[in-house]
């Protein structure tokens, strides 16, 4: 018997990214003291395609990692922490290789930002915080 439904993991992983984007997208508004139109068209935009792009890359590495510890009982709030930060890993190499065409020449430069170690747990956690409320839900029904 798996842990979670295939169902529930897809709809938590597709959902997962929502509340950090919202509240960036904010942020970028306020702090930028843009509130026209074509401002708030443009971040809403662009937070979409940040949207799309993480449905592409991320969404079905992490759905076939998910099902499969799932399968195992092994589907836990640190496995998915440990799975974002790892997910968040291949995303940085991916932009930085797409953006600059060569990775930094030291490597672990790459990693050494604790603000997107923070946006990753989030994330992990809005996706585990999901997750319980549709088992319940699951459960309940």
């Amino acid at each position: 018997m798996t842990q979670y439904r295939n169902k529930n993991i897809f709809k938590a992983l597709l959902l997962a990214p929502i509340a950090l984007l919202v509240i960036l997208a904010c942020l970028f508004i306020v702090m930028n003291h843009e509130y026209s139109l074509q401002a708030i068209l443009t971040v809403l935009g662009v937070t979409l395609l940040i949207y799309f792009i993480y449905c592409v890359i991320t969404v079905p590495i992490s759905y076939a990692i998910s099902v499969l510890l799932s399968r195992k009982n092994r589907l836990t709030f640190f496995s998915i922490i440990f799975g974002s930060w790892l997910m968040w890993a291949i995303v940085s190499m991916i932009g930085y290789l797409l953006f600059t065409g060569t990775l930094p020449t030291p490597f672990w430069k790459l990693f050494t930002d604790w603000f997107f170690y923070c946006l990753a747990m989030f994330v992990g956690c809005c996706y585990w915080g999901i997750l319980q409320v549709f088992n319940k839900i699951t459960c309940k029904s």
